[in-house]
């Protein structure tokens, strides 16, 4: 009995398969949320949206490996000794660490923060409720 093989169409053409650019894995835009939350020093739901907002920001203004090389730089640099050497003298982590930080600062000012919402505590009113007044008393 002969297998037969199936091929996709696309490899038979030599197309290469569509990769979305600058697509960072789950886990580094985790973490990446994490550490921004931990910065604002709160965690509601309007700092995870900011901070989704920053590190989508950043994703579409650098490569996964730019950002991968600048956050290991970052993480390295403060290292004492000659292993740390490699970060601290490193021109092209300190390039990318530079890059990063002025991504994230524009990210920052793309992202709002919201601070506060401050909701009225009687909507009595209000006339746009008033009909929902008169549903509950039927």
């Amino acid at each position: 009995m002969q297998m037969i093989k199936v091929v996709p169409l696309a490899l038979l053409l030599g197309v290469p398969s569509v990769v979305v650019a600058n697509d960072f894995p789950t886990r580094d835009r985790v973490e990446y949320v994490l550490n921004c939350l931990q910065e604002l020093g709160r965690s509601s739901m309007d700092d995870l949206q900011t901070c989704s907002c920053r590190i989508d920001s950043v994703a579409s203004a650098m490569s996964f490996e730019s950002y991968g090389w600048a956050v290991t730089y970052n993480r390295n640099k403060r290292m004492t000794g000659e292993k740390g050497s490699v970060f601290r003298d490193n021109k092209a982590g300190k390039k990318l660490a530079k890059e990063l930080a002025g991504y994230e600062e524009n990210a920052k000012g793309q992202c709002v923060q919201v601070v506060q919402i401050v909701a009225p505590t009687d909507l009595t009113g209000d006339s746009r409720y008033e009909r929902y007044d008169e549903i509950k008393k039927q």
